[in-house]
């Protein structure tokens, strides 16, 4: 059976998208699956978080990024080999005496100067934006789709706002998460993201339909703060009515020195996957894990 494509997306940043995709990732790998994560963001964040700084030097160094294959494929016209840059076994996260066989495409600062190059060398060569769609449409199914053969689910982490590469990641992902913090601000662009990627396509936004309707998981949860209290009660109401254009996860992301810690790539012994997550492995983990497999695969 094929994998799933999973995008982790928001057009605001700092909302713990890459959080949600490291310690999701690991949970399933923990949980025996094969996961690969797909770094969209130019920070790097979870490229930097999976393989350190110095494994992410080297690959940059040596051209094993998003953007330098992006930059040969699509600026220079030649035939590189996506495969040849997923690097193999970067979590140092131990679990049952093993580490989580969890591998990482990575990307690095020039990312978003190569997506930038590559709409001007595209519109150079008299592609309209429709042709440009279809062109990035026609690269992530012929390349990144098939992925799914060799891991059971493919991880997109995408930059905050929508670009080229993070549109059609959302637009071709079998679960679209959205990661927002309860308050005011960081759910000011959900209404807008949900117009512009599932609400315009078939009208005069993008002729590609995204696969599903996104679920938003809240993040860094406070329950004694009353502005979360209401922006959740908010979000829950929202997600009940028929034209919400999202669902709501039942589990919540808890703000957590614990979890921000996790991120942060650590010398000498490995930690296992109970120590490094503690007492969120039972409380946070495993009901995403079982939440997000049953929008997968219809348990």
């Amino acid at each position: 059976m094929s994998g799933k494509l999973i995008a982790v997306a928001n057009m605001k940043g700092g909302v713990g998208k890459t959080t949600t995709v490291v310690m999701l990732a690991e949970a399933l790998a923990a949980d025996g699956a094969r996961v690969l994560v797909v770094d969209l963001d130019p920070q790097a964040s979870v490229s930097v978080c999976l393989a350190g700084d110095d494994l992410l030097a080297q690959m940059i160094g040596r051209g094993r990024t998003l953007e330098a294959y992006l930059a040969l494929k699509l600026i220079t016209r030649h035939k590189p080999d996506l495969r040849a840059r997923i690097q193999p076994g970067v979590s140092l996260t131990m679990h049952k005496n093993r580490p989580l066989e969890l591998a990482l495409l990575p990307s690095g600062p020039h990312l978003r100067l190569v997506e930038r190059e590559i709409l001007y060398e595209l519109t150079e060569r008299k592609f309209s934006m429709h042709d440009i769609e279809a062109r990035l449409w026609t690269l992530f199914q012929d390349e990144f789709a098939p992925l799914v053969q060799d891991y059971d689910y493919v991880f997109f982490d995408c930059a905050p706002g929508i670009s080229p590469m993070t549109e059609v990641a959302v637009r071709a992902a079998d679960l679209v998460l959205v990661t927002s913090i309860p308050d005011f601000l960081s759910t000011y662009g959900l209404n807008a993201f949900v117009e512009t990627i599932w609400r315009r396509s078939g009208r005069q936004g993008s002729h590609i339909r995204p696969k599903s309707e996104p679920y938003v998981l809240v993040t860094r949860y406070q329950a004694q703060v009353r502005q979360h209290q209401q922006t959740l009660a908010r979000l829950v109401a929202e997600a009940a009515a028929a034209d919400a254009g999202f669902r709501l996860l039942d589990t919540r992301i808890p703000q957590a020195a614990a979890l921000a810690d996790a991120l942060v790539p650590v010398g000498g012994t490995p930690p296992t996957f109970s120590a490094k997550y503690g007492a969120h492995v039972p409380n946070v983990l495993i009901p995403l894990v079982a939440e997000v497999k049953d929008i997968l695969h219809g348990a």
